[in-house]
């Protein structure tokens, strides 16, 4: 932790240590995933396929990725009040065990887009796809009805 307090908060290194600590201490995964959640995760950790491919990344993407997009401090209020404004539906899924959003950063997001376009599910974390994936599954298609 004295490593990462001492980091510019702005930097890959960061954001890449902050993102392995969070990992490493399960922010990524919900406390009770369900059965379907838990089956797929297996199925990551076991199928070769899978594997081969997620061995393969490289420190380019995410390095991409960071020198053109400042996520780690990025304020995209006005531009969703602007697609609004502009009528343009926009949609969120979030989980409640999510470490990287607070409630309050969600709630704040559902008073701009809407209570309909905005789905803030329980035993889930930032892998909505994953760990709620039945819920993720109906909500894309209520959404695009």
């Amino acid at each position: 932790m004295a490593m990462l307090e001492n980091m510019n908060t702005n930097s890959l290194q960061y954001s890449s240590y902050c993102f392995a600590h969070a990992m490493q201490n399960g922010f990524y995964t919900p406390t009770q995933p369900s059965e379907s959640a838990k089956s797929i995760y297996a199925t990551f950790r076991t199928d070769t396929l899978l594997t081969k491919y997620a061995s393969q990344m490289s420190y380019q993407g995410p390095e991409g990725f960071w020198e053109n997009e400042s996520y780690t401090s990025i304020d995209l209020t006005q531009n969703l009040k602007d697609l609004k404004a502009k009528g343009v539906n926009i949609y969120a899924l979030f989980g409640k065990e999510d470490g990287l959003y607070s409630e309050e950063q969600v709630m704040n997001l559902q008073k701009i887009i809407g209570k309909d376009t905005l789905r803030y599910l329980d035993n889930c974390s930032h892998s909505v796809f994953i760990d709620q994936q039945e819920e993720f599954i109906k909500s894309l298609e209520m959404w695009v009805k």
